[in-house]
């Protein structure tokens, strides 16, 4: 089965879908750096939380592009002892933005508070308030761009 493009529209619902991602940024050296997170989609963008401090953060401060990685390996499958007979099913997005960190408390707040209701998935949990926000970065990346690819089997 060949690798099939995703449309922006089926990429943007995947990378909804997922709870994991992979963000890359460079310092002013140009040196990459990725980190894995949790994080959400919402309205073409993705958000994060963070310390307060740390790599990721004065990357950011230096070079506010970044790219941001979300895959599913759905199986991988050895046909034979060649090494190169094999394959991996799989589905795989990739979004390159700006990033800039949130000041506003009320609006850190709303968007921790999102962050936590996808993964408390319906059970309750207690509200962040904005004085609690003030202890983390909130980070927000707006997409400028968005690819996908899949290779699944056929149907």
């Amino acid at each position: 089965m060949p690798v099939l493009w995703m449309s922006e529209n089926d990429a943007r619902e995947f990378l909804a879908t997922q709870a994991e991602g992979r963000l890359a940024t460079c310092d002013a050296a140009g040196q990459p750096y990725i980190t894995p997170l949790n994080y959400f989609y919402r309205e073409g963008k993705i958000y994060f939380h963070s310390k307060l401090i740390g790599r990721k953060l004065d990357n950011i401060a230096e070079n506010s592009r970044v790219c941001f990685e979300v895959s599913e390996t759905v199986k991988l499958t050895v046909t034979n002892d060649r090494p190169c007979a094999c394959s991996t099913r799989y589905t795989s997005v990739l979004a390159f933005g700006v990033a800039r960190v949130i000041s506003d408390e009320a609006e850190k707040a709303a968007l921790l508070n999102l962050l936590v209701a996808r993964y408390a998935a319906g059970k309750p949990f207690q509200k962040v308030e904005e004085s609690h926000a003030a202890d983390c970065a909130v980070v927000e990346i707006r997409i400028d761009e968005i690819s996908g690819k899949r290779n699944i089997d056929p149907e």
